[in-house]
Order: C-alpha cells, then structure tokens, then sequence
C-alpha cells in the first residue's frame, strides 16, 4: 500500500515538474505585425490614409526579439504617429537604457504616452517621465491633444492612471462611471474624430457613451496562454484576448502587447505591435 501511495505521489510531482517544462519548450519570443483598417465617415478627409502605430505592454522588453528588431518593424510600417499604450516599463526595470534605445530609434517619428499600472508603481516612473519630456515625447496621461493636418484635426486622449487603477478588472461589479469624471471636461463638441487611449480596456462601454470613436488599450497579454483560442483570462470577456472589435459605433483595438512582464510565457500569444489605418470611404 505504501509503496502504491509514493508511486502515485511520484507521478504526481513528476507531471508538476513537467508543466515549467513544457512552457518553456513552446515559448515564443517571436514579435507580430498586426495591421488593421478603421474606416469612419467621421474622420476628417485630410486624414484618409492617416497610420498609426500602438505599443501598449512593452515593460522594458528587448530591441531585438527572436524574428525582428522592434524599431526597425515600426519604422517600416513608415507611421504618422506612435502611441503607447501603458505598461512601457514596469517595477522590475532597473535602467532606462533600452528605453532610451528605443525612443532614439524613433525619432523621427511623433510619440504620444499613455501610463498603466506598471507604470505608475515602478521606481523610475519619475526619470521615465523626464526622459519623455526631454526627447519630446508627449504624456497624455489625463490629458488631450489635438493633431492638426490640412484644416481639419482628430483629438487624442489619454487615461490617466492613477484616476482609474481601483476600477479596473472584469471583477470589478462597480457601475458607477470611471472615466466620465476625468474625461468629460476634455471634450469639446468640436472635437472632429475622438481617439481615447486606454491601457485596459475594461471601459469599453463607458468610452463608446461617451462619444469615442477609436479606442486602443492593451493590459492582458492575450492571455499569454492560449489552447483552442481559450485563455485563463480570454473567458471573462472575449474582448480581452486582443483584436478588433465594434461598441456601438466605437471602435475597440486591444492588443495582446510587446513585453511579457512579470510572467515570460507566451504560446500561441505571440508579442504584437498594431498597425492602424484610419481611412474614410
């Protein structure tokens, strides 16, 4: 009997220690392109064509991935602006050097930031804001700017952190409004095209009553771990899993995020910067 119970127990640990295993064997390093077309009647026809380029979950990840350099994939998809979705870097960033790296890389090219909640705890939260101020990156953080091209313009808006971090989660049976407090006094009726970054995506509803016409945010990772195109955090709400998606008359990108964070894992949840076009038909 006894030696029946310590060969089960045997077989037991030896599934546990299989499970580490196996994740690391099919973990993928491997960084995704993916492109979508946003087409709205509202978007002032001097911004037909109008690209972007969204990084949201960077966490202070790594320049060269294991099929592309990261820099090098953004500035080939040749964008109008870059957004940063939150999350860039995170409590385990020790240094700003390959932060440093990438927004060099890019100078060329306008980069608007929005904070997550990684963002905000991380010791260098303050040097990494200092670090955007000198390299002329624009923090939207609880902020909005407008980017004016042939007379006409699309307004960007950002979230603000620190307003919004006790809300968040599909957990969360709280109904009151999160964002309305914080955005409303932002808009302006004569705001042509709204475009609200958001790094979770949580408030997709709220967003779209509020008037926004694109809304971009990131947060989940794709789940990291995805079996059948289910995750351990797909199940919740389809909408965190990455993708596009219509509320209402907003549109909703999600992505799965460049960086890992805190868990190095991903299978069939590949890293992934998103390349937008905003057309008008």
């Amino acid at each position: 009997m006894k030696k029946k119970r310590l060969r089960r127990w045997l077989i037991f640990l030896g599934v546990i220690a299989l499970i580490p295993t196996t994740l690391f064997i099919f973990d993928s390093n491997k960084l995704q392109i993916t492109e979508y077309s946003i087409n709205s009647e509202k978007l002032p026809l001097a911004f037909d064509g109008f690209k972007i380029v969204q990084v949201s979950d960077y966490h202070n990840e790594a320049i060269q991935y294991a099929n592309a350099n990261i820099i090098d994939t953004i500035i080939d998809q040749n964008p109008d602006i870059v957004v940063l979705t939150g999350d860039f870097i995170d409590e385990y960033t020790k240094n700003l050097e390959r932060i440093t790296q990438f927004i060099d890389g890019l100078a060329s090219i306008p980069i608007f930031f929005e904070n997550g909640n990684h963002d905000i705890r991380a010791s260098l939260y303050a040097d990494l804001l200092t670090l955007f101020e000198d390299k002329g990156v624009v923090d939207l953080s609880g902020k909005a700017q407008r980017i004016e091209l042939g007379g006409s313009s699309l307004s960007l808006f950002g979230v603000e952190q620190t307003e919004v971090d006790d809300h968040w989660g599909p957990w969360n049976t709280n109904i009151d409004p999160v964002l309305a407090p914080h955005l409303s006094p932002l808009l302006d009726d004569t705001d042509e095209y709204r475009i609200l970054l958001s790094h979770h995506p949580d408030f997709y509803t709220e967003a779209a009553a509020l008037g926004f016409d694109l809304m971009l945010s990131g947060h989940y990772h794709g789940g990291h771990i995805r079996l059948f195109d289910w995750s351990p955090i797909n199940w919740l709400d389809d909408k965190y899993g990455g993708g596009h998606f219509k509320i209402n008359e907003m549109d909703l990108i999600v992505s799965r995020g460049a960086g890992s964070g805190f868990f190095p894992i991903r299978i069939n949840a590949d890293a992934e910067i998103v390349s937008i076009t905003l057309t008008r038909s």
